[in-house]
């Protein structure tokens, strides 16, 4: 329909500065403009779950790198506010879903009719206890009959003194009037149900904060360890393990139950107990909760001679309760103990062990119906639903396999256990694949009980689901989590845990952890007596013996830290197996010194006088660096008889250089010792491709020394440009988890290069295009993945959480040239290099013509001075004329530093916020085609950058069309014509590619939604005119059209500030033309009242209204279209067009800043055209069907004839009459004179 078209918007800032000295003051303030203070950008501290945050240790030179993470991790949120976001109905409905809990803020009303019922109906009168019963009339009579000495004994009901008082016909309508008025409801167009959360696409979620994963958290609390002898000091270690994953999931977890006295027996081995070591419950996390889960409880105690079951034969045999010769053999054990206590107290030997499954802690049932959900959720179920609704969204947020996947704590029984059979260890079987294949039998059958030896004694273990504030508890690096009491006698430890699968959540505290785990030593062919084997493991930061570092943490009962750790021993085996986990807090700054040192010794048990309980077997090492990267894996280490040569800590022990004289090796330098070596942390990366990138980018940050030694590459200075670009598009090739780990970090980087032109060997280099294309590839891979969740809009939730609470505009960097004389100076500390737009780098012939094409005008010519002055201009603030300044980004040209210092001034850096649009418009290929894909992330960028922009530069103040440059205002407007073709492409196809175009349109919606608050709001309109007329124009399917505008429009129209952009203080109602009409004026003489043009302009939907109200024009057009068209599939964009209006109304019935009755006046008097287009009585009738359809459940199906009966039901043009419209009622061709 020729309607249809959008019409040209007004000079919404010119118009608005003229009108508003003629409103009200106090409406002014309100509802005319903007509020002044409307944008806040706002630094919100991180909340920590500690007491202090975790931070690297004090007096030390951090690395670069390690800065950047720390800076990371405990830096503020970034947020951009808008200060009346949260007033309408449909930002409460983002927030709270306060729509859907509106009802239970009103006062209830009971009627006579909903309360009566067949036999027994009763009705209570509303704040009253008066009940009126319905008998039967049986019943009545005798209940009178029986009870009228009583009713005579009562007291008359009070006088009605003014029952047959005479009053006025004026006075009665006023009290009835009154009474009417009595509970009324003022947000009447509120009390209609809520729509489909479906359907309200202006939900946009705030995504999660962005905070440290902990999984499902459970609380074991150790209670009683007890034999049925106690002789001497046992120790427990616990953790967690997979059988099905053959993993151990969690790290150990010493604990120490012993009673004091026999404590005692150790009191010369340990000199000091800190509190920390004294705890008996711990807080395990479980990410993916199975039936296979092991809580495994392995027992050692003091080592003494002889076989493990030789020492663990008397608790089979004997009873404390028993008296005779079994007392004396208690006695002397006893002593026995004692002695070795004394004397080999700081080693240990394995004892006992014991498995707990946890399948009767876990509800099973629930869990599988969480995991098929959340799998659902996460892409791995049917795709048929063509969008998740908003329940779907919020679970799918707060828990999903990818972010936070605490199952609900219902999910978990507490269980008290109290077992009484401990297994005996078996001195050859030790190692983590003996301990699961005895799971594995463990769980299928009890056999295992036969083949092993069982001890008789007593475990009592309570398992609970840890509450979320557990006071006094303290984290696996020590720190003391809030709140945390110090009146406790015993804390709490939380155990980390190591996940069976990924975890994708991004680091946000600083954990720097070494796991170090010794599996088998080889000393078989050795012709020694070596076999009471242990191994002595220290973390050196030298080679000298003082330089053992007190990083390693302690066991129970003992110091926090100490310097060294020692093995379980296995009496008289040479090639013993060990399940030691030795646990590091590593340095934050490593060098080449710092080495894992292995030192073997054969333990005397029988003692010898003058003789050394320890004799010295040989040594291994590991560098704990290798190239400046964290070395972790398994390795397979040769084993020197001899004492180490000078400088061997900067070697690997198999590749070490010949000595002289010659190291001598156990068996030939063979390999035999096994040890595996595993970091948690959020500062090493393990990843090849982020290493290499995060090396580069501080080698340009600080002074280094080239060549620098990247991994094995050496990289010289004149290669460094081509290296980070490779490592830059690269970035992409990284794992998937550790590029998400670190994904805060790499996306600031790539930001900062993107803007920050550099340095390099004298050149300037510019990597702009580079790290927007890493970007692009990095955003299409978050979103590719099935293991990331995503809202509603289809919005990764990691990148979403990303922009609104970490991206902040990069860092300024200090000017590094000097101008005049040809030369430069570059600063020691950093080779950023901050110049004029002129000096950039070339980017070939065609980046320059697609730069050229998103010119309005393409044949201008570009010249250096003009481009020069416009950028002096800009950061002025003047005025200026910008039509010649298209290729001021990038210019053919010599790079010479030198060269451009004679001929340019240098200036501020680039804004970010015009280099992304920049790079937006000119990019090409599979990246332009990933950047419409994903459109939403950049739209958010931009919309957050330039937030910052008018924030810091103070431009807030400033009239709007003075804030932007214009290069700026053509490059968004190519980009949203660029889009609207993009969309109106992908519509038509098949449903996979319709969707993702409902998906874009949705995300430019938003777009301009959040223009609005920032731009020149005129030039917004007309980005939303020519998106209409444009959409208009490519499309031939009208009900697929209106679609798509009515969801774009509905976003818009969704805005806070809605009323203010559709001038509604300018609406006919305010004009002394005439007063509303009542309805029984309408009713009598509605002919008459409209022959007067001031009044029927009130009503009617012209082009001058559609001009200034421009949002409520575009709506109310689409509405018209909607309940005008008659084609397939109009139904269901009928119901949509609807529930559009009734959600938009019900935001007003809502906004408090609408309740003043002035405001109230002219919004409605903004909704006039809504009768006069007839479209108030289709309005009523297909909202009565979408409330019918809302209440009863069901929905249309879009049958032809279900549209058919539901049309036949009024005649549209007697409809149209009866409304009053004079322009459809001369085109239906019925008289007035009929009607």
């Amino acid at each position: 329909p020729s309607f249809y078209d959008a019409v040209d918007p007004v000079d919404f800032e010119g118009f608005l500065m003229t009108q508003l000295n003629n409103l009200d003051l106090d409406l002014a303030q309100e509802l005319g403009d903007f509020p002044e203070d409307d944008l806040d950008v706002v630094f919100t501290p991180k909340e920590c779950r500690t007491l202090q945050p975790s931070m690297p240790e004090d007096g030390v030179e951090l690395d670069s790198h390690v800065k950047d993470c720390v800076q990371t991790y405990i830096r503020e949120w970034l947020i951009v506010n808008r200060k009346n976001q949260g007033n309408s109905d449909t930002c409460s409905l983002k927030n709270k879903g306060s729509r859907k809990d509106f009802h239970k803020t009103l006062q209830k009303q009971t009627f006579e009719s909903e309360t009566l019922d067949s036999g027994d109906a009763t009705f209570q009168q509303a704040g009253g206890s008066q009940h009126v019963q319905a008998l039967p009339e049986e019943a009545s009579r005798s209940t009178l009959a029986c009870s009228e000495p009583e009713l005579r004994s009562l007291q008359p009901d009070p006088r009605l003194e003014h029952l047959l008082r005479h009053v006025s016909t004026e006075e009665f309508e006023r009290l009835n009037e009154e009474a009417r008025r009595t509970n009324r409801h003022p947000e009447l167009l509120a009390l209609y149900p809520s729509v489909d959360e479906e359907d309200a696409v202006e939900i946009r979620p705030v995504p999660d904060r962005p905070k440290e994963h902990l999984g499902n958290r459970i609380l074991v609390k150790l209670q009683t360890l007890k034999f049925d002898i106690e002789i001497e000091p046992l120790f427990a270690c616990i953790a967690l393990y997979d059988i099905k994953e053959r993993k151990k999931i969690s790290e150990n977890f010493h604990c120490d139950l012993n009673s004091d006295s026999l404590r005692g027996l150790l009191r010369s081995h340990t000199p000091s107990i800190d509190l920390s070591t004294q705890a008996r419950s711990a807080v395990f996390s479980v990410t993916y909760p199975s039936s296979d889960i092991y809580l495994v409880i392995k027992i050692e105690k003091v080592l003494q001679q002889g076989e493990i079951g030789d020492c663990a034969e008397p608790y089979m045999v004997l009873k404390e309760s028993e008296a005779g010769k079994t007392k004396e053999k208690i006695e002397k054990l006893k002593a026995q103990a004692e002695s070795f206590c004394q004397r080999l107290g700081k080693y240990r030997m394995p004892f006992a062990w014991i498995p707990i499954s946890l399948t009767n802690f876990f509800n099973l049932s629930t869990l599988e119906r969480e995991v098929q959900e959340a799998e659902g959720l996460n892409g791995k179920g049917s795709s048929s639903d063509k969008k998740a609704t908003l329940l779907q969204a919020r679970r799918l947020s707060e828990r999903s396999f990818n972010s936070e996947d605490n199952y609900p704590a219902s999910s978990f029984k507490t269980i008290s256990l109290t077992l009484g059979t401990f297994f005996k260890q078996e001195g050859d079987r030790l190692s983590d694949e003996d301990l699961f294949k005895f799971l594995a039998d463990f769980k299928r059958s009890s056999s295992l009980q036969r083949r092993i030896k069982t001890l008789p004694g007593t475990l009592k273990v309570e398992i609970s689901p840890a509450p979320e504030n557990i006071g006094y508890c303290l984290t696996p690096e020590l720190l003391p989590v809030k709140p945390f009491s110090e009146n406790r006698n015993r804390p709490h430890k939380e155990i980390l845990e190591f996940p069976i699968r990924e975890v994708y959540v991004p680091h946000t505290i600083y954990r720097n952890l070494l796991y170090v785990y010794p599996q088998r030593l080889n000393f078989a062919n050795r012709l020694t007596s070596a076999r009471n084997i242990t191994i002595k493991i220290q973390l050196m930061c030298g080679e000298d013996p003082s330089c053992a570092m007190p990083v390693i943490f302690g066991k129970s009962s003992g110091p926090e830290f100490v310097q060294e750790i020692y093995t379980a021993i296995t009496y008289h085996n040479k090639s013993p197996d060990f399940y030691e986990e030795v646990k590091i807090k590593l340095p934050a700054k490593l060098t080449e010194k710092h080495h894992l040192l292995f030192t073997f010794y054969h333990i005397s048990c029988q003692p010898k006088q003058g003789a050394s309980v320890e004799t010295l077997l040989g040594y291994s090492w590991l560098p704990v660096l290798l190239n400046d990267r964290l070395q972790t894996g398994h390795y397979s280490l040769p084993v020197a008889l001899d004492k180490l040569p000078l400088h061997y800590s900067i070697h690997s022990p198999e590749k070490i250089p010949s000595q002289t004289p010659p190291i001598k090796w156990v068996e030939g330098h063979k390999g035999v010792f096994i040890v595996e070596v595993q970091a948690v942390s959020s500062v090493h990366t393990q990843d090849n491709h982020l290493e290499k990138f995060f090396t580069l980018c501080h080698s340009l940050e600080s002074q280094v020394t080239f060549p620098i030694r990247v991994m094995d590459q050496k990289i010289t200075e004149a290669s460094l440009e081509h290296e980070l670009k490779l490592s830059i598009i690269c970035l992409n090739s990284s794992r998937l988890e550790p590029l998400v780990l670190f994904l805060h970090l790499v996306l600031d980087k790539l930001f900062q290069l993107a803007v920050q032109p550099m340095v390099i060997a004298g050149q300037t280099a510019n990597f702009s295009q580079f790290a927007f294309e890493s970007v692009v590839a990095i955003v299409n891979s978050l979103h590719n993945s099935k293991e990331l969740s995503k809202d509603q809009h289809g919005r990764n939730c990691l990148l979403a959480s990303y922009v609104y609470y970490v991206f902040r505009l990069p860092d300024p960097q200090r000017e590094m040239v000097k101008p005049g004389g040809g030369s430069s100076t570059i600063s020691t500390e950093s080779r950023y290099y901050t110049f004029g737009r002129t000096s950039a780098v070339s980017v070939g012939n065609k980046l320059l013509q697609s730069r050229v094409i998103s010119c309005s005008n393409p044949d201008i010519t570009v010249t250096q001075a003009a481009t020069d002055e416009e950028a002096k201009n800009i950061m002025s603030s003047k005025p200026v004329d910008h039509s010649s300044s298209r290729m001021s980004y990038y210019v053919e040209g010599t790079n010479d530093i030198s060269g451009l210092c004679a001929s340019t001034r240098p200036s501020s850096k680039k804004h970010f916020h015009e280099e992304l649009a920049l790079q937006m418009v000119v990019s090409t290929g599979m990246v332009r085609e990933s950047v419409f894909k994903y459109a939403w992330f950049f739209f958010e960028l931009l919309i957050k950058s330039m937030a910052q922009y008018v924030h810091n530069t103070e431009k807030q103040d400033n009239p709007r069309r003075s804030r932007f440059s214009d290069r700026f205002k053509d490059d968004i407007t190519t980009i949203v014509s660029v889009i609207t073709s993009e969309i109106a492409a992908l519509v038509v196809k098949p449903p996979k590619e319709s969707e993702q175009a409902e998906k874009i349109n949705i995300s430019l919606a938003f777009f301009l939604y959040d223009l609005l608050s920032l731009m020149d709001r005129g030039f917004v309109f007309n980005l939303i005119k020519h998106y209409c007329n444009q959409l208009s124009n490519k499309l031939n399917s009208l009900s697929t059209l209106i679609s798509m505008r009515l969801e774009f429009l509905r976003i818009l129209c969704s805005h806070e500030h809605y009323l203010n952009l559709n001038l509604f203080f300018m609406t006919s109602a305010s004009a002394p033309a005439s007063p509303s009409p009542s309805l029984s004026s309408q009713n009598s003489s509605s002919c008459s009242s409209f022959q007067d043009q001031k009044i029927t302009g009130m009503f009617d939907l012209s082009a001058e209204y559609r001009q200034q109200h421009f949002l409520t024009g575009l709506l109310f057009t689409e509405l018209a279209a909607a309940l005008d068209a008659d084609s397939e599939g109009i139904s269901k964009v009928q119901r949509k067009a609807v529930s559009a209006i009734l959600s938009l109304l019900s935001s007003h019935d809502l906004d408090p800043r609408c309740s003043k009755k002035e405001a109230k006046i002219k919004i409605a008097a903004l909704s006039l055209p809504l009768v006069a287009t007839g479209l108030l009585l289709k309005f009523q009738w297909d909202i009565s069907n979408l409330v019918s359809d809302i209440r009863s459940g069901k929905g249309r199906t879009g049958n032809p004839e279900e549209e058919q009966e539901s049309a036949s039901a009024i005649n549209q043009n007697v409809a149209l009459a009866i409304a009053g419209s004079q322009f459809n009622i001369r085109n239906s061709g019925i008289p007035l004179v009929s009607l």
